[in-house]
């Protein structure tokens, strides 16, 4: 509009002095011109060398930790430019470090802070450049495509000892199963020694090598500890980061690097679109595949926990610890635990209270087995003090 409004008085004044022939009007109007001409190409010649650059740290990506980012912009050239914006497009709830500098020769430098706020991927950048000449007639802006995607994993919790009963007695060796319950797995190869079976021998390779080469086998990582986690998606309720798939996730990746800060290993089972089993592996690390997995894991499952598939798969599994994390009210999930589970393994359950997250009022009762401990979790609750844990054979929420 203030363009508009400026070429049609320029164009007035053109008029007028064509009428008028007087030289003091074509005077101010071939001045009013050149400084409409300069005003127009002052952005444009600011922003061909104009650099910016944007440095990210953080210590840990995970909701609720803080990053800070430095921002430097810099401009070479005799023409200065007097008003320049910084906005950045990234995909960081709460986040937006951009602001409005003066630019001469040198250089614009400031650290801007924030926090991850959900987890999933979190994307800084692209950022516009918005110039300015100094009567804010025109402007010219540059975008800069430089991105920067982080993945921010879920909250990890340090659990109180409530996991320990649960995670020692999965180490027992005992009641943990036995190596010959599951078949060997090819691990290598080395040179053939006497008395190795023919049907170990690696004949492509000992044809490569001109002497006999014998297969290695070895038993399979198997867990100490098996994450079931619900993430049905009529078992959903809140809005994030207060909703019980939040906590659910949240629970499972606490419990996870519970476990493997005690030197086990986990396996997580989910109830989601797809299925999804994470079981461990010695050429990876297996918590970071599980919360690489919950960083991104939608409630987006279609059967409920008690009609689940995952049973099929505990059913199948060694005499292990169960770990349940759910928010479902409807009891016949734990029938379906109490006849998946091997005789003489243990479980612990982490139930989050719907009621407490708008869901439905819970009037539901839980006949729980021996050995199988329980944590009802409610909206509020901090993770590090969880201490109603009730090993008992059932369990009333009215």
């Amino acid at each position: 509009m203030v363009k508009g409004f400026a070429a049609g008085a320029l164009a007035m004044l053109l008029f007028f002095a064509w009428l008028t022939a007087i030289r003091p009007a074509f005077t101010l109007f071939y001045i009013l011109a050149l400084l409409l001409a300069m005003s127009w190409a002052w952005p444009r010649i600011a922003a061909r060398r104009l650099r910016l650059e944007r440095t990210l740290e953080f210590s840990n990506p995970t909701v609720g930790e803080e990053f800070k980012e430095t921002f430097v912009v810099k401009r070479r050239g005799w023409l200065p430019a007097p008003w320049v914006e910084v906005v950045d497009g990234g995909s960081v709830d709460g986040y937006q470090p951009g602001r409005v500098i003066s630019l001469g020769r040198g250089s614009v430098r400031w650290v801007s802070r924030g926090h991850f706020s959900r987890r999933g991927w979190a994307r800084f950048g692209p950022t516009l450049l918005r110039l300015s000449e100094p009567f804010g007639l025109f402007s010219r802006e540059m975008r800069w495509q430089e991105q920067r995607q982080v993945l921010v994993y879920p909250r990890i919790w340090s659990l109180p000892e409530v996991m320990a009963p649960a995670s020692e007695r999965a180490g027992e060796a005992p009641r943990g199963g036995s190596w010959a319950d599951h078949p060997p797995e090819s691990g290598g190869v080395r040179e053939y020694a006497p008395g190795d079976a023919f049907n170990r021998i690696h004949w492509g390779l000992s044809m490569h090598h001109q002497t006999l080469m014998s297969k290695t086998f070895e038993q399979p990582l198997t867990a100490d500890v098996w994450i079931i986690l619900d993430l049905h998606a009529k078992s959903r309720w809140g809005n994030a980061p207060e909703s019980t798939d939040e906590y659910a996730i949240s629970l499972a990746a606490s419990v996870a690097a519970h476990v493997h800060a005690r030197g086990r290993q986990a396996g997580l089972i989910v109830n989601d679109a797809v299925g999804t089993v994470l079981e461990p592996h010695r050429a990876v690390r297996q918590d970071r595949v599980i919360l690489e997995y919950l960083a991104i894991a939608e409630p987006n499952g279609v059967e409920p926990l008690s009609r689940s598939r995952v049973w099929d798969r505990v059913r199948r599994l060694p005499r292990r610890a169960l770990v349940v994390v759910t928010a479902s009210p409807d009891p016949a999930w734990v029938d379906a635990l109490v006849l998946a589970r091997a005789r003489g393994s243990t479980s612990l359950v982490y139930y989050i209270d719907a009621s407490s997250f708008g869901g439905p009022e819970a009037h539901v009762s839980f006949d729980f087995g021996s050995d199988m401990d329980l944590v009802v979790v409610r909206q509020g609750d901090e993770f590090t003090r969880l201490t109603g844990t009730y090993a008992a054979n059932a369990f009333r929420l009215a």
